[in-house]
């Protein structure tokens, strides 16, 4: 048995990125279609160590403290990016996006449950590759696979762990295709780009970035006390029935803290934010892909698999037609409905790692690293709890 954890997991993911950035520049259709290297370098690491347990007598086991604290550094330096003043700015461009996503996952939904009674499968199938691993990720469809088990349907989390795992590899890899497209089709640049909304990462790797000690620390601060914070809140909440990410809370908190701060001219250093904001996104990617056995999702997950890439064609279009239109149909729409892609397939850092790539290739969007996170936590979150209730009530959810 070889436990993975700490900093040997931070060692093999680093290693594992730099391989996905190899590849990728070396291999013309990944680098034309701008797919995101944590996603080339964790299935490729996926792969070969899935073939290296299924044919030697190699145990791995993964402890996910530190990629799941690295998810949590991420939003937060999303929420310190965030201004109220211009979110109320564009609250207009919100409320579109609000019936846009009560839209998505009831039809997300739909498109699962009919595709299930297609190939002769249970209809809870349709909803754990619905909008609970879907656009729920891997942490709803744990949570929801338990109260289903509960209810009577066996391996429901084993199924929605593999669908949400699926998703979150066709959400990398369909978000940046589509994106070009839409920047070919409607030939877009970032010279349209909102530039006033918000700060987004340079669009360079090679970004250098003037930090002194006392910048540093007030960064770290700042993060250590909404992560500390916004779980101390969320273990109260929970002892109450109510049940929210911690990411939610410490995005918040982030964006509460950033605007005060704002008040008293106290400002931060946006360019170590961005920057490890960003290492820490990618970190968080890769670990999730790499840890993944391959083999043992193949052998129980054609149902899954049908399920899913039905999913990702009706995504695909429902982004191209109606995400863009709704986004404004410029440089920026292009971007989120890449980040949507990422979001409503996968989870909300796919989504952000596909605006990541774009962005360095094509020019900065701060409206879509606004947007996408604001959909994928605050509307997708409290809208798909509704939304699943509402279809565990249908008839044949009560045979």
């Amino acid at each position: 048995m070889v436990s993975v954890s700490g900093f040997s997991l931070l060692l093999a993911a680093i290693v594992a990125y730099q391989l996905g950035r190899w590849v990728t520049s070396r291999v013309s259709i990944l680098n034309q279609y701008h797919i995101p290297a944590p996603v080339t370098g964790g299935i490729i690491a996926s792969i070969l160590l899935s073939l290296c347990q299924h044919y030697t007598v190699l145990d791995i086991s993964w402890d996910f403290e530190l990629r799941d604290h690295l998810l949590l550094i991420f939003f937060c330096t999303v929420g310190l990016n965030v201004r109220i003043r211009l979110l109320i700015a564009g609250s207009k461009t919100l409320s579109v996006f609000f019936v846009v996503i009560f839209l998505f996952l009831i039809l997300q939904n739909g498109v699962g449950i009919l595709t299930t009674l297609a190939i002769g499968d249970t209809p809870v199938h349709g909803l754990l590759a619905g909008s609970i691993s879907m656009a729920g990720g891997h942490g709803t469809a744990i949570s929801w696979g338990s109260f289903l088990e509960s209810q009577g349907y066996s391996d429901a989390t084993q199924f929605g762990l593999v669908a949400a795992t699926m998703g979150l590899i066709m959400g990398g890899l369909l978000g940046g295709p589509v994106a070009r497209k839409l920047i070919d089709d409607n030939q877009l640049d970032h010279t349209q780009a909102d530039l006033n909304i918000g700060s987004t990462p340079e669009t360079f790797e090679t970004r250098q970035v003037s930090l002194c000690m006392q910048q540093f620390l007030k960064v770290i601060l700042v993060i250590c006390f909404c992560i500390t914070v916004g779980k101390w809140i969320n273990q109260h909440l929970r002892q109450h029935d109510i049940v929210m990410p911690d990411y939610l809370l410490v995005l918040l908190l982030a964006i509460v803290i950033v605007n005060l701060s704002d008040l008293f001219h106290n400002k931060f250093n946006e360019q170590f934010i961005n920057l490890f904001g960003d290492t820490c996104l990618e970190m968080f990617i890769t670990m999730s892909l790499m840890s993944l056995n391959i083999i043992q999702l193949a052998d129980a997950a054609l149902p899954a698999f049908i399920i899913v890439m039905v999913q990702s064609i009706f995504i695909c279009i429902f982004a191209y037609t109606v995400v863009f239109r709704a986004a404004g149909s410029d440089y920026d729409a292009s971007l989120i409905s890449s980040g949507f892609i990422g979001l409503g397939l996968g989870a909300t850092p796919v989504g952000l790692a596909n605006i990541s790539t774009l962005t360095h290739k094509y020019g900065p969007s701060p409206k879509a690293f606004l947007i996408v996170p604001l959909l994928g936590s605050v509307f997708t979150d409290t809208l798909n709890a509704v939304i699943l209730q509402a279809f565990l009530w249908l008839p044949m959810f009560h045979p």
